[in-house]
Formats: structure tokens, sequence, C-alpha cells
């Protein structure tokens, strides 16, 4: 058997071809790497050119939340004010003749207790039933009602609870 030039070319064709498509694809693919690695340097400096602002942003937004907190204590304490000034002039209005208010706790919330004196339990049933058609009360009941003296004179003293329902309108 003998070897003719020819019988080389072809394969040898063959491997130039494949070397040649493994170079184009080798350099292909390190110009990507290098273009890659390009972009991500540039990304890496605008992110430290970006920093100091992005810092500054980040330490606004937590200044703001901040603001929005104090913002919304203040809200819930002027409700409070007002609310309470509400809840002791409709006290004031259901309050009858002969009868005095001694003490009123209100737990800052939903509940109040009133305690007084008078000189009749009439005039301390007249309190309950003003309180009951208050729409800003609720539930008013009477923890007790007892005979004592202020000084000389004979009175009823007592304590009534209820809820306070501050979202009904007072009338």
């Amino acid at each position: 058997m003998s070897f003719k030039a020819g019988d080389l070319v072809i394969p040898a064709v063959l491997i130039v071809a494949c070397v040649l498509v493994i170079a184009g694809t080798a350099l292909s693919q390190y110009s990507r790497a290098t273009s890659l690695a390009r972009s991500i340097a540039d990304v890496d400096e605008q992110s430290r050119v970006l920093a100091p602002q992005i810092e500054r942003v980040n330490r606004l937004a937590q200044e703001r939340a901040e603001l929005d907190l104090r913002l919304g204590i203040i809200a819930k304490l002027e409700k409070g004010r007002a609310q309470s000034v509400r809840l002791m002039d409709e006290l004031a209005r259901c309050v009858p003749d002969h009868l005095w208010l001694t003490g009123a706790i209100d737990d800052g919330g939903r509940n109040l207790s009133v305690e007084g004196v008078t000189y009749s339990n009439l005039v301390v049933s007249d309190f309950i039933s003003r309180l009951e058609r208050s729409s800003l009360f609720a539930n008013v009941e009477l923890d007790f009602a007892e005979r004592g003296a202020v000084g000389e004179r004979e009175v009823v003293k007592f304590r009534v609870t209820c809820q306070v329902t501050p979202d009904e309108p007072a009338h």
C-alpha cells in the first residue's frame, strides 16, 4: 500500500478546519470573557461612585421612618387629648343637680370608673340613666352605692363603671 499526497490533504484540511473552529471559538469566548470582565469592572466602579449616594438615601429613609413614627405618636396624643376633653365634657353634661363627682379614672382606653356622692339613690339612678342615654358611654354598671357621711350630712357614696365608645358621636 502506498500513500499518496492527496490522501493526506483531506485529513489535513479537516484537522486545520477543526483547529480553526476551536481557535475561533476560544477567541470568541476569550473576547466575551474580556468584555464581561470590563462590564463587571464598570459596574463595580459605578457602585463605588454611587455608594455615598446610596448610603445617604438609606440614611434619609431611616430618618423618614423615625419622623413617621414620631408623627404617628403625636397624632395619637392629639387624638387622646381631644378624646379626654370630649369625655370630660360629656361626663359633666350627665351629672344631675345634687350629685358631686369625687373621682374619675380613665384607663386610657375603653373603660371609665366614676365615684361620687349625693343625697339620694334616686339621683344616682338619674346619673346612670343619663350615662346610658349618652352615645359616648356603654355598658354602664353600678359597682356600689352605700350610705356614708360627709361632715354631719348623710350621703350616698357610689361608684359607676362604663365603657367609653369614642368613635360614636356625642349628642
